[in-house]
């Protein structure tokens, strides 16, 4: 079996997740992983597919872009190596919030980026009246990192940014 990552993106509608999974079958597909959310109309879908050997990343396109044009969807394929991505060292959900303001994504993802974590998961919204900005993110830190000091890091980032954050090592809550 060979695995081929999808991606598909377009206005939401019902079926979407019907018609690519049935083209997929089609050529023999088996769902491995999936990801899809709906932001504020827009519908996006990730997945890594097992096809046989003799299907290829062609033959997967080509069995999807019939689909995607009918649901006016913008389509990636691409070959999805099983080795690479995998979740490796140790894993911690961070969670922020507080009030909405320009850059909180950014200065978390920097901060972890520079620290060579690795973000395996996101996401964001404005809750509540008044909003209240939500931001969860699931990582996986290097070895050499000692969660601890990365607290205190996104403790210091939180409280020059405006906002509450936590930091938590417990497998339970990885998303």
């Amino acid at each position: 079996m060979r695995e081929i990552a999808i991606t598909a993106v377009g206005a939401d509608r019902p079926g979407i997740v019907a018609a690519i999974t049935g083209a997929l079958l089609d050529v023999g597909g088996n769902l491995e992983d999936a990801r899809a959310a709906l932001l504020r109309g827009s519908f996006a879908i990730m997945l890594v597919v097992a096809v046989p050997d003799d299907v290829t990343e062609e033959s997967v396109r080509n069995a999807l872009e019939p689909v995607a044009r009918e649901l006016g969807l913008g389509l990636w394929t691409g070959p999805a190596d099983p080795a690479e991505n995998r979740a490796e060292g140790e894993q911690c959900v961070i969670s922020v919030y507080g009030a909405d303001r320009p850059g909180i994504v950014n200065a978390f993802s920097a901060l972890l980026s520079d620290r060579g974590a690795n973000i395996i998961d996101l996401s964001s919204r404005l809750v509540g009246d008044p909003p209240l900005y939500v931001l969860g993110i699931a990582a996986t830190l290097p070895d050499r990192m000692d969660p601890e000091a990365l607290r205190v890091e996104l403790a210091k980032l939180a409280e020059g940014t405006g906002v509450e954050c936590s930091l938590s090592l417990d497998a339970d809550e990885i998303i």
